[in-house]
């Protein structure tokens, strides 16, 4: 307990983490809710070419609704909200580094595994934070949108909100332990967020598009085993919106959510295992 006390006391006066907490959350009422309001509401010309007949922009605006925003969070921030965890869980291992008090930390008081295990509580905490906020804009950006246009401010059964909220967090765990990892790895923040902003948002889309354009299921096979598809079936278990024929969200996913889970707690406690691995074995340096 005195090593998740000291990470969190340490935690919650680090600017960078509100940055990102903060970052999310407008980013989350920016570009998830008010763009896509103002352009659905007032369309630029010609914007229903391709839409099938008697289909206009302003019918995609009941995605914006609450009683999709469950649906909606989870589609839109994913991968991208994702990203901001993962700077988090770089920073709070990384910055120690940079610091050059690493050896301090990890040299002193309750040991290595101890001091490790505050850190990775004080991580837990900060993308629980995450998870909320953002689904509690998420809500209220909904119910303004749903105001605004005199719709229905019928929100999702608690329930589906509360396993929205898991199913967030579980991603969010994910980038915020993968960063984690990879700062522990290389020792620095640096190259721990490029590398995993890389593969977040590059490398693995582009791996499985080259391989996919082979043709066949075993692509989909091997797929099914990376953490960024999973993310993706996890998320799309919470169903589509459909308007007029036309369904947001993609295709359906190749696998359930139970699949999606199992995989995702898998990378979590493989990260885990790799930080305690490699924090007791190395020696403690800058």
């Amino acid at each position: 307990m005195r090593a998740l006390s000291g990470e969190l006391f340490k935690t919650v006066r680090r600017p960078s983490v509100w940055v990102c907490v903060i970052g999310l959350m407008a980013a989350a009422v920016t570009i998830g809710y008010a763009i896509p309001w103002l352009i659905e509401t007032f369309p630029p010309a010609g914007s229903s070419r391709g839409l099938p007949p008697g289909t206009t922009l302003a019918d995609f605006k009941v995605a914006l609704y609450p009683a999709n925003f469950v649906r909606q969070t989870l589609q839109n921030w994913s991968t991208l909200g994702g990203v901001f965890a993962l700077i988090v869980g770089v920073l709070l291992q990384g910055s120690e580094y940079g610091w050059a008090t690493i050896k301090t930390l990890y040299t002193q008081r309750e040991g290595r595994i101890v001091m490790l295990l505050g850190k990775l509580g004080a991580l837990a905490v900060v993308v629980l934070v995450l998870a909320v906020g953002l689904f509690a804009v998420d809500a209220l950006a909904s119910g303004g949108a749903a105001a605004i246009d005199g719709k229905s401010l019928e929100y999702p059964d608690f329930q589906l909100i509360v396993k929205g909220v898991g199913a967030i967090y579980l991603i969010f765990g994910f980038w915020a332990l993968f960063g984690f990892t990879l700062a522990t790895l290389f020792r620095q923040s640096a190259m721990a967020i490029g590398l995993g902003l890389a593969y977040a948002l590059v490398i693995e889309v582009i791996i499985f598009t080259l391989i996919g354009s082979l043709g066949g299921d075993w692509v989909k096979e091997i797929q099914q085993w990376f953490p960024l598809a999973n993310t993706g079936y996890l998320a799309s278990s919470f169903g589509r919106v459909a308007l007029r024929g036309l369904e947001t969200g993609g295709l359906a996913p190749y696998r359930d959510a139970t699949h999606a889970v199992s995989v995702l707690l898998a990378y979590v406690v493989a990260f885990v295992l790799i930080c305690s691995v490699l924090l007791r074995r190395r020696d403690v340096t800058n």
